[in-house]
């Protein structure tokens, strides 16, 4: 297993901030040269990678993506990785550089062994961002229909089915103003109170803030306020019951779904077929669900999808961690899923 642990650390030493994952992907290339790696053009020089591998009967996917998020205040050397109590730390270790290294050797281990089934490698770019790389992908899928998507995002060793869909709304807030010195209206005061509405609301999935802007123009209240919010929707609930409830916390709120250049994600659940019975039963855990969005919820429209990653911590977070123990138990369950399956 040194292999899979050496691969780890030289991933999390190559910075892959989304948007720019072009250096690991050709890194990966050159590692997965004996499988005639295929570099994806996306977008703004972004690259998706593919690996194939011929067999017999229905083929799997192995899926997880190259981008991590920007380093957050905090992070000391967020891409010099450094071992601490049996665990991994760096940035991404957990989400998803421990997977991704994982999937890339266990392709390795299991791509064009005797008796074994056709096996497909797909390693995205800008799965924090957008999910254009898996988008980018989509048309390929179809054409590759596989029985069964396999995605190491960290799930603590369950398998994780299900995953709620997202919404991302744009709130609007125009006020009367004034003279700063005098009584008047001021947006930024108003809109700070309904992000605080918006924080405390009960909702199935998740909901929060992600972005405030007002300021004032001059020695004025300020007159105008914008908010972001992001809103996970867990599955049943509709996208536009989700704005009607923001819209009514103010009647002067404008509410609107941002603009995106990928489709929103939505909320899915994964069939139990036998291949994903069998899958939980290697796992030795009862399936969890995720809650958050990510590729797996575009992989979830082709194909069955398993999510079925290690433990960590931190995540999008300095010090973020992965436990190595864990990483090489989830390699093992993906050997022996391929290998006896």
């Amino acid at each position: 297993m040194p292999e899979l642990e050496r691969l780890l650390e030289q991933l999390i030493a190559i910075p892959s901030v989304m948007g720019d994952e072009t250096t690991k992907a050709k890194f990966l290339a050159d590692y997965l040269s004996d499988w005639e790696p295929e570099l994806q053009p996306v977008v703004d020089g972004t690259v998706n990678l593919w690996c194939h591998a011929p067999g017999d009967g229905a083929p799997v996917l192995l899926c997880a993506h190259l981008d991590t998020v920007p380093p957050a205040p905090g992070w000391e050397a967020p891409h010099a990785p450094r071992r601490e109590d049996g665990n991994l730390v760096g940035l991404g270790a957990a989400d998803m550089q421990a997977g991704l290294a994982i999937a890339v050797e266990t392709f390795c281990a299991c791509a064009g062994s005797e008796s074994g089934r056709p096996l497909s490698l797909l390693l995205t770019c800008d799965e924090e961002g957008w999910c254009r790389g898996i988008n980018a992908a989509l048309p390929r899928l179809r054409k590759l229909a596989p029985e069964l998507v396999l995605v190491p995002e960290p799930s603590g060793e369950r398998v994780v089915l299900s995953a709620p869909g997202r919404a991302v709304f744009r709130l609007a807030l125009e006020t009367a103003g004034g003279h700063a010195t005098r009584e008047g209206e001021s947006a930024l005061a108003r809109m700070a109170e309904i992000a605080l509405e918006i924080e405390a609301m009960a909702v199935a999935g998740s909901q929060v803030v992600l972005e405030f802007t007002s300021r004032a123009r001059g020695l004025s209240h300020p007159q105008d306020a914008l908010l972001v919010v992001d809103r996970h929707l867990a599955p049943g609930e509709l996208r536009e019951a989700a704005r009607e409830a923001l819209a009514q916390l103010d009647p002067r709120l404008a509410v609107a779904e941002a603009e995106r250049p990928t489709p929103p994600p939505e909320a899915y659940a994964t069939e139990c077929t036998p291949s994903v019975e069998r899958l939980l039963a290697l796992s030795g855990h009862p399936p969890g669900d995720s809650s958050s969005v990510g590729d797996f919820n575009f992989l979830a429209t082709v194909a069955p999808t398993a999510i079925l990653g290690p433990e960590g911590g931190n995540l999008h977070a300095p010090e973020e961690w992965v436990s190595l123990a864990s990483v090489r138990r989830v390699y093992e369950t993906y050997l022996r899923f391929l290998r006896e399956g």
